[in-house]
C-alpha cells in the first residue's frame, strides 16, 4: 500500500460504512488546503540548485536611443520656391535640348564628308585661279605681305629668332612650307573654306534646324563677296576666325550641353586661333567672357570660373611656352608680341566715326542684326558676343593686329557665332523671322562689301578675269 506521503490523494477520500449512508464530509486540515500537493522524495531534494540550470541565460539588451523628431516638410515659400522651381524647369529643358542634340556625322560616310568639302571648296578655288590669271594688287592682299615676311627669316639659324619674326607661328611657317608664294596660301584658304562651311552645315543639321533655316544661314555665310575675299586673300586672318567659330560651337556643347570632350577642344582651337591670327587672343576673350551668358540658370558654385579655365588653358599655356622661350633664347620675353603689334594713336579715331560715317555704320550692322537675331530667339548669348567681337577688331585696328586692308572681319565672325549659337526651334513663326535675320545679314555684308576700297579692287580684279569688266 503506497505511503500517503506518496500518494497525498488518500488523505482527501472517506471511507463509505456498510449501511451505505453517506457521511458528512471531513474538512480537510489546514494544512492541506493550503498546499494539498506535497513534494514527492525526488523533487524535495535540491529544488533551488536544479531549476536554474534549466533556465537559459538572457542577455542583457540596451534600450534602443530615441527617434529624432521627423522634421516638419515644408514647402519653399518666395524666393526658396521659385530657384526651386527654376532649377525644376531648367532641368527638363535640358533633358529636353539632349534629347534632341545628334552627334551623328553628315553626311554619314567619310567619302561622302570628304566630297562635300571638296564641292564646296570648289567656288573658292576657281576665285583663287582667276585671281592668280587676272592678278591681283599686293596692297590688298595679306598673303603676299605675309609671302614676303616669311622670305626674310632666316630658317637656318640655330637660335629661336625665327618665332619672333614669324609670329604667330603657325601662320609664318604655312608660308615658309607652303610652295607657290601668295597663290598657294590663296589655295590653301580656299579648301579650308570648304571645311569650315561643311562644318556649320554639319552642326545646324546636327541641332535639328529646320532645311530653309541652314539654307539661309549658308547663304548669309557664303554668298557674299566678304567671305571670298577673306578666305583668298588673308589667310591669317581667316584661319584666326574659322578656329574661332569652330571653336564657338564646341563652346556651346561644352557650356549648354555639358560635353566635356567638346570643352578641350574649344580650348585647343581658341589656342590655334591665338597661334594663327595676330588677333586670335582677342577672339578667345571674347569667347570666354559669353561663357556666363550660356548657363541658362546654372547656379553651381564656381561652374563659371570652371568652365572659363578649361577654355583659356591651352591658350595660356601655348603663350607661356613662348614667352619662355624667347626669354631663353632672345632675352626678350616679350619679343614675339612686339613683332605683330604696330600701335599708332591716331586710329583711336575709329570708334567716333562709328556713327558719323557709313563706313562706321555698315560695321555696327552686322552687331545690329545680332541683336535683332537674339530678341528673336531669346538667346541673349548672341548680342553680347556679336559687341564684343566688334570691339575687338576694332582695338585690333588700333594696335595693329589687324592689318588696314582687311575686310570682312566682323561679318564674319558674327555670322559665325550666329550659327554657334542660334537655338533650334519648331514654330513657323521663330522660323521665319530666323531666315528673314539671315537674308537682312546676307544684305548688309552685300553693301559694306561695295563700300570698301580693297573688296571693291579685289572684285574688280575677279570680273576682269572673266572678261566682264
Amino acid at each position: 500500500m503506497a505511503s500517503p506521503l506518496t500518494r497525498p490523494e488518500t488523505a482527501e477520500v472517506a471511507t463509505i460504512p456498510a449501511g451505505g449512508a453517506v457521511p458528512a464530509p471531513v474538512p480537510a486540515r489546514v494544512d492541506e488546503a493550503v498546499a494539498p500537493v506535497l513534494p514527492t522524495r525526488a523533487s524535495s531534494v535540491g529544488v533551488d540548485l536544479t531549476i536554474p540550470l534549466l533556465r537559459r541565460p538572457t542577455r542583457m539588451r540596451r534600450p534602443a536611443p530615441p527617434e529624432p523628431p521627423e522634421a516638419p516638410s515644408r514647402r519653399p515659400r518666395g524666393t526658396a520656391r521659385a530657384r526651386a522651381l527654376r532649377a525644376l524647369v531648367e532641368e527638363r529643358r535640358y533633358a529636353s535640348v539632349l534629347a534632341g542634340m545628334t552627334h551623328e556625322s553628315f553626311p554619314g560616310t567619310l567619302a561622302g564628308r570628304t566630297a562635300l568639302r571638296l564641292l564646296l571648296a570648289v567656288p573658292f578655288v576657281v576665285v583663287a585661279i582667276l585671281l592668280e590669271v587676272g592678278g591681283v594688287p599686293a596692297a590688298i592682299s595679306a598673303n603676299t605681305l605675309l609671302d614676303v615676311r616669311a622670305a626674310t627669316v632666316d630658317w637656318t639659324g640655330s637660335g629661336a629668332a625665327w618665332l619672333g619674326d614669324t609670329f604667330p607661328p603657325i601662320s609664318g611657317v604655312l608660308a615658309a612650307v607652303v610652295p607657290g608664294g601668295a597663290f598657294g596660301l590663296s589655295l590653301v584658304g580656299a579648301l579650308c573654306a570648304g571645311v569650315v562651311v561643311h562644318a556649320m552645315i554639319e552642326l545646324m543639321v546636327q541641332r535639328g534646324f529646320h532645311a530653309s533655316t541652314v539654307t539661309a544661314l549658308t547663304l548669309a555665310l557664303v554668298a557674299n563677296p566678304l567671305f571670298f575675299f577673306l578666305a583668298t586673300e588673308n589667310l591669317p586672318a581667316f584661319l584666326g576666325i574659322a578656329f574661332f567659330g569652330l571653336a564657338m560651337t564646341d563652346v556651346v556643347r561644352f557650356v549648354t550641353y555639358r560635353n566635356t570632350q567638346s570643352g578641350f577642344r574649344a580650348g585647343i582651337l581658341l589656342m590655334l586661333a591665338t597661334l594663327t591670327d595676330p588677333n586670335g587672343l582677342l577672339y578667345a576673350t571674347a569667347a570666354v567672357l559669353t561663357v556666363p551668358f550660356l548657363t541658362h540658370g546654372r547656379h553651381q558654385v564656381g561652374v563659371r570660373r570652371a568652365h572659363a579655365l578649361v577654355l583659356v588653358f591651352p591658350t595660356l599655356s601655348a603663350l607661356a611656352a613662348l614667352v619662355f622661350v624667347q626669354w631663353s633664347f632672345g632675352g626678350d620675353p616679350l619679343g614675339a608680341f612686339r613683332s605683330a603689334l604696330d600701335y599708332d594713336g591716331s586710329r583711336w579715331s575709329i570708334f567716333s566715326s562709328l556713327f558719323t560715317t557709313p563706313f562706321g555704320l555698315l560695321l555696327l550692322a552686322p552687331v545690329a542684326s545680332a541683336w535683332l537675331m537674339t530678341a528673336v530667339v531669346r538667346r541673349l548669348a548672341g548680342g553680347v558676343i556679336a559687341t564684343l567681337l566688334l570691339a575687338s577688331v576694332l582695338i585690333g585696328f588700333v594696335i595693329g593686329t589687324v592689318p588696314m586692308n582687311s575686310a570682312g572681319n566682323t561679318f564674319v565672325l558674327v555670322t559665325l557665332a550666329a550659327i554657334a549659337l542660334v537655338p533650334p526651334s519648331t514654330a513657323l513663326r521663330r522660323i521665319a523671322l530666323a531666315n528673314v535675320m539671315a537674308l537682312l545679314q546676307l544684305v548688309i555684308a552685300i553693301v559694306a562689301a561695295l563700300q570698301r576700297d580693297v573688296v571693291v579692287t579685289w572684285l574688280t580684279a575677279v570680273l576682269r578675269s572673266l572678261g566682264l569688266v
